[in-house]
């Protein structure tokens, strides 16, 4: 068993806030790796060599015996599994330090224990959701039987059919922004996960930006239901809005890196409009929007707002968007902006003659229709134009 410097470092700080006396702890070759007194990190310990080699149950330096890298103080052997993996020392004269040494041992023992099992289990997610990327994401189906081996070996049947669910979290950049934010993210994560892993046979796997759920084969108005319970669940007790899009076919497939990119696609067409939940079969100019860069995003918007600044383009924005939602009935738009459908009627005329383009013709409404979807995307990312 290997302690890494990082777990002995907060072991050693634990014991030492207990016992109230500067606290060693070194590895198997005698070295000191960790200490409460940070000039004695990386200096070679006799009396934990002695104790290693010799299979003593301690060893006790004296102040006579003390030498420019050791010190006055209680030393014990870790023991874990029956292996002696290092030695922790207790600085201090033997009256101090003998009633606690093996008080010290035994917790030193637990938290190493502990500080293992945790360590073991980030290995195994991490071998685990590499797995999971070249499933997913990469071209782990073409490698044939071996990966179908390796997802044995994990406990993960890839053979079985699955649907996909992609999940963003709305306002991720924002909150990624903040130490809060992060913390905030984390925790829809875990509960994200747990709620999934209730079906014992669903997949989970953490992406830097969304998250990929794989679930057994359902229908499209169940998947739905499933996605707007979680939905529900994480905006309850979390205060977060999910945005999910889900995958084509009910039936499920065992092609999951295509079912992940429908899946991703309608998540990112939900970025893009008013929905919170959307099946790839609803989307239609959405499906090609994350293909776009956002640099040529902008540059349209540039085009057709030329001149005009992010605050004006924004006002066009919600004037079309109004207008879109109405279905172009200028009466609806113009309730929902509050104002007379007169004011509105001379707002497009205005941006006709800003842009070139009249939304009231049938040949010109695609190209503000796709200026809303553009914007909707890039809006936190755009400069600023000048007037």
């Amino acid at each position: 068993m290997h302690l890494s410097t990082e777990s002995a470092q907060q072991i050693a700080n634990e014991i030492s806030t207990i016992v109230k006396q500067n606290v060693n702890i070194m590895d198997a070759q005698g070295y000191i790796i960790a200490s409460t007194d940070p000039q004695r990190i990386g200096n070679f310990h006799e009396g934990a060599k002695k104790i290693i080699e010799e299979g003593l149950p301690e060893f006790y330096v004296t102040p006579e015996a003390q030498t420019p890298t050791t010190r006055t103080g209680l030393n014990l052997p870790i023991v874990i599994n029956g292996e002696t993996i290092g030695v922790v020392g207790i600085t201090g004269e033997y009256e101090q330090v003998y009633n606690y040494g093996q008080i010290v041992k035994k917790m030193t023992e637990i938290l190493v224990r502990e500080s293992y099992n945790r360590e073991q289990e980030r290995f195994d997610n991490k071998i685990r959701n590499r797995f999971l990327e070249d499933w997913i994401l990469g071209s782990g189906l073409e490698q044939g039987s071996a990966f179908i081996e390796r997802g044995v070996a994990l406990h993960i049947d890839i053979t079985r059919p699955r649907r996909a669910m992609v999940l963003r979290i709305n306002g991720f950049r924002q909150l990624a922004g903040t130490g809060e934010g992060q913390k905030l993210i984390e925790k829809v994560e875990r509960e994200v996960q747990r709620f999934i892993s209730q079906e014992q046979s669903n997949i989970y796997l953490r992406l830097t930006t969304k998250q990929v759920c794989l679930v057994s084969p359902r229908s499209d108005e169940m998947m739905k239901a499933l996605a707007e319970k979680l939905v529900q669940h994480i905006k309850r007790n979390l205060d977060v809005d999910l945005l999910i899009g889900i995958d084509s076919g009910e039936s499920g497939t065992t092609d999951v890196r295509t079912a992940y990119a429908k899946a991703n696609k309608a998540s990112h067409a939900c970025l893009v409009s008013n929905h919170s939940i959307l099946l790839y079969d609803q989307i239609n100019m959405e499906i090609f929007m994350e293909d776009i860069p956002k640099s040529v995003k902008e540059e349209y918007l540039r085009k057709i707002f030329t001149g005009c600044s992010y605050e004006k383009i924004l006002h066009w924005i919600n004037i079309l968007e109004a207008y879109f939602s109405a279905e172009g009935s200028i009466s609806l738009a113009a309730q929902k902006l509050y104002m007379h459908k007169n004011t509105l009627q001379y707002k497009l005329k205005k941006l006709e003659e800003i842009t070139g383009y009249d939304v009231r013709l049938p040949s010109n409404s695609a190209v503000f229709y796709i200026a809303v979807l553009f914007f909707r995307d890039v809006k936190n990312d755009m400069t600023i134009y000048g007037e």
